[in-house]
């Protein structure tokens, strides 16, 4: 298991893909860094709104999963939430 050393939310300066949907993001997009140590290895991810909202609502402690495998095994609640969250936004923009 890998121990987290940091995690916040950062607007990119350079495209970047989400690490549990492998979808690319364009730069200046909202994405969550976060960096662990697993072994004696640091590394640094970024993940994408709909992948943290996955993780929210169906991750339970311990759980873990490789690249783009969000997407990949559950892609119609990953859409769902992806629609979800494009609603929730257009509605903030239309007030």
């Amino acid at each position: 298991m890998s121990d987290i050393i940091s995690t916040k939310l950062v607007k990119t300066r350079k495209p970047h893909r989400c690490f549990f949907c492998a979808e690319l993001y364009s730069s200046g997009t909202i994405m969550r860094s976060t960096t662990y140590k697993d072994g004696k290895e640091l590394y640094r991810e970024h993940i994408c709104n709909v992948c943290g909202e996955y993780i929210q609502r169906y991750w339970h402690y311990g759980d873990e999963c490789g690249y783009g495998e969000i997407k990949a095994n559950d892609i119609e609640v990953w859409e769902n939430i992806k629609q979800e969250l494009n609603e929730k936004r257009n509605k903030i923009e239309v007030l």
